[in-house]
């Protein structure tokens, strides 16, 4: 299989997903008895809610999602992180993209980074050390919220097997091991790695952290015209409900036309 073949299967688990679920275990009362029967105890999902659906039902939050990518053919490796927060109590969000990327052995090199303050109807656009600062109008953030619902990540998750009750960033989940198996089942790809974990808050079924390592590979590992693909990505969800300080930088206030407080 081509390299770019490798690279574009690798890159896509996180955003294809799964479409498995769980059905309802609660049982109603028998057709024509004249009762209505008490809800049965309903099993606690496997599964986490979108995160969409996820982020949307917090205060607050600060959330922190990395990929790493090793690509055999191009000796090419690149360590993307994205970074999202949120404090609803004064209507603040903040992003920041950065990317760094390697080829043939040589060291990380930091290509770009791209950072965005939205403080209620202001945004402020931060990239190589320049602001550009846009007033924000109440349509515009309407039609911001509806392409977040629209545009919603689901992480790839099969067979998870229950690993127990525990706390992760704050708050009580469930978590989970997954092993992947068909994945590439229909191609030359194997997968000779892929190793799972993330965790479901108790309360809410969001997802607080996922985790994979995986390898994909052409042929075994001791081949030498096999291509390989590893493929690492963290993602973790802190600071939930907890006061998240979202502030313009003294770029986007000169940008803005504010003064900068003194200090």
């Amino acid at each position: 299989m081509r390299r770019a073949s490798l690279l574009g299967l690798a890159l896509a688990l996180f955003v294809v997903g799964t479409a498995c679920g769980l059905s309802s275990l609660g049982q109603g009362g028998a057709p024509g008895d004249g009762r209505t029967a008490s809800p049965e105890p309903t099993e606690a999902p496997m599964l986490p809610v979108s995160i969409n659906e996820g982020l949307a039902s917090l205060d607050s939050y600060r959330m922190t999602y990395t990929s790493d990518t090793f690509d055999s053919a191009s000796q090419q490796r690149e360590v993307a992180t994205f970074v999202v927060a949120r404090d609803r109590a004064s209507d603040a969000s903040y992003s920041r993209n950065e990317t760094a990327s390697s080829s043939e052995g040589s060291d990380l090199a930091q290509s770009d980074v791209q950072e965005q303050y939205v403080i209620g109807h202001g945004l402020c656009q931060v990239s190589g050390g320049e602001a550009e600062f846009t007033p924000v109008s109440e349509t515009a953030r309407v039609l911001g919220d509806l392409m977040s619902q629209v545009v919603s990540f689901h992480p790839l998750i099969e067979n998870p097997v229950l690993v127990g009750e525990e706390t992760v960033n704050g708050v009580p989940v469930r978590s989970y091991t997954f092993e992947l198996t068909s994945l590439g089942a229909s191609t030359d790809v194997e997968v000779s790695r892929a190793d799972g974990r993330y965790s479901i808050a108790t309360d809410g079924d969001y997802l607080v952290r996922y985790g994979l390592d995986l390898e994909l590979r052409t042929g075994a590992a001791d081949d030498p015209q096999a291509e390989s693909s590893t493929f690492h990505i963290d993602l973790s969800l802190e600071d939930i409900n907890q006061p998240v300080a979202i502030v313009f930088p003294e770029a986007c206030q000169e940008a803005a036309g504010t003064p900068a407080p003194a200090p």
